[in-house]
This record gives C-alpha cells, structure tokens and sequence, in this order.
C-alpha cells in the first residue's frame, strides 16, 4: 500500500532543514550524539507496554523517533535486562521515522497497529500541527501514544524562536484531538500532555 505524506508549509520545511543541522551539529546543552536522541520515551515504557497488550497490537512506528535511542540499546527494567525496548514491548514489527534523521528519513510504507509520538507535535509550527496529528492517526490501524509538551522549551532555535513552537492548554488539545478521532473512529487516543517536566494530564 502506498502510503503519502501530508504537504506541509514554508515554515515547516524550513524548520526541518534547521533540526536536520541541530541533529548533526548538536546544542548548547547537548552533543550532537545526545541531540534529540529519543531519551523522553523512557519515561513512557511501561504505559506504552500497557497500551500494547490491551489493543492486542504487534507493529508500532515511531513517528519522530530522533536517534532511536532506546532502540539501539540495552535497558533494563525492574532489574531484568533488555536488548531494547522493542524486546520489553514483545514487538518484532517496527519502524522509525524521522525526516531530521538520516538513517530514519524513509517514511513508513505500511500502516501499523499502533503508532507512537512523544514530544514531536510541539515541535511542529502552528499552521501545520493539526495535520501533523492527524498524519500520526492515519498510520494507525489500533492506537495513537502521543505526549505534547505545553510549556516553553530551555532550547532555543539558531532564528531565535523557541523550539517548541506549538504550545497550547490541555484542554486545546484535547479539542483537537478529538475532532480528529472522528474522522478515525478505529484508532484509540492515548493523549498525554506534560505541563511541566514533572507533571502529566490524559486528554484522550
């Protein structure tokens, strides 16, 4: 099946072609290794486990994986010894995507029983984060794992405009999340987003 993605604005290719440099180059706070690595999705092992087993799911995409962190590694998780998270998660089946990447820029070329975006969507300019999320549930024939950041990022873009670009209220997202699902009624949200580093509010 051939899969096409959504045709974003000016500002979203533009942005792109700055976090491809970021990727290489590396921050103020980080090397270039551990720029957008994927670390923010260790957070999330256990409730995406959870999500898994109960949608009965047995392929997942990434969608915005940075460097696949913990799918390069070993982890280890109440104290037993993982070769990386897909092992914990008891998927065979999965792809990472990310255009920023190189090694992951190959776009999914198949649909997947779940897909996974965590702290990708406020990285996405304003005009195009609505399709941004309704691309991630298009890919999905089960379930959506999605985390959006609603607070300003440390990191600043090498234009000046903060790296989080779309920060919206909970209850914003919540709006658009679902008006979304109504157009994808087989696929579940599960929608969290972070107001602050330690805090954490379902909105789907």
């Amino acid at each position: 099946m051939k899969i096409k993605t959504k045709i974003y604005s000016e500002e979203y290719n533009r942005t792109l072609e700055i976090y491809k440099k970021l990727h290489n180059e590396g921050t103020e706070f980080d090397s270039p290794k551990n720029t957008f690595d994927g670390k923010s999705l260790k957070y999330f092992f256990h409730p995406i486990k959870q999500v898994i087993e109960l949608t009965d799911s047995k392929s997942i995409i990434d969608f915005g994986c940075g460097k696949g962190k913990y799918y390069n590694e070993e982890i280890v998780i109440n104290n037993t010894k993982y070769l990386n998270i897909t092992k914990f998660w008891k998927i065979d089946d999965f792809c990472l995507y990310d255009p920023g990447v190189e090694l992951y820029s190959k776009y999914p070329d198949k649909k997947a029983d779940g897909v996974i975006c965590t702290d990708v969507v406020e990285h996405i300019p304003e005009f195009d984060v609505v399709d941004f999320i309704e691309e991630i549930f298009s890919l999905a024939n089960k379930f959506v794992f999605i985390v959006i950041a609603c607070y300003p990022a440390k990191k600043i873009l090498p234009d000046g405009r903060n790296v989080h670009l779309s920060i919206k209220p909970a209850e914003e997202w919540r709006e658009i999340i679902s008006t979304i699902k109504g157009k994808y009624s087989n696929v579940s949200p599960y929608v969290i987003c972070s107001t602050n580093r330690n805090s954490f509010i379902a909105v789907s």
